[in-house]
């Protein structure tokens, strides 16, 4: 909650990154950095992947009773820092049936047997696709900002 002006609190509006609907069906990729201050952090602590976690919402099924949402992961090897060495990462399209569609995503900082722990690097960060859709192409400028 945030104070708002006329009645006192108002919910906080998040805010959502747009992206165009991927041109592979099959595939969603995210563009994205992570601070560079995490660097020697993560390797202290034997972190030597990026990940990232794509979640699918399925609208609930009928009259919203019955969720269906998924989620996948992609991963790929710790070794950029900065703005100036963004990831590109390809992670798997949402899964068919249920209406899934991509709805938010997060970053993570993960060991070599892709086990990420709690080491996320922030929280999920809605996606607003130009039309409903279960694989997306975000560009993401804000720097992820990860505890290692």
């Amino acid at each position: 909650m945030a104070e708002g002006e006329a009645s006192g609190l108002v919910t906080r509006q998040d805010s959502c990154n747009a992206a165009p609907v991927s041109a592979e069906y099959d595939f969603s990729y995210y563009t994205f950095h992570i601070d560079a201050n995490v660097q020697q952090r993560a390797k202290a602590a034997g972190l030597t992947k990026i990940g990232v976690l794509q979640k699918c919402d399925s609208n609930g099924g009928i009259f919203g009773s019955q969720p269906k949402n998924t989620e996948n992961w992609a991963y790929a090897p710790l070794d950029k820092f900065g703005p100036d060495q963004k990831y590109k990462i390809k992670v798997n399209r949402c899964k068919k049936d249920y209406d899934r569609h991509v709805w938010k995503y997060q970053v993570w900082l993960c060991n070599e047997n892709n086990w990420c722990g709690t080491t996320n690097c922030g929280l999920d960060r809605d996606i607003c696709p130009t039309q409903k859709t279960k694989s997306v192409d975000l560009v993401d400028n804000e720097a992820w900002l990860c505890s290692a």
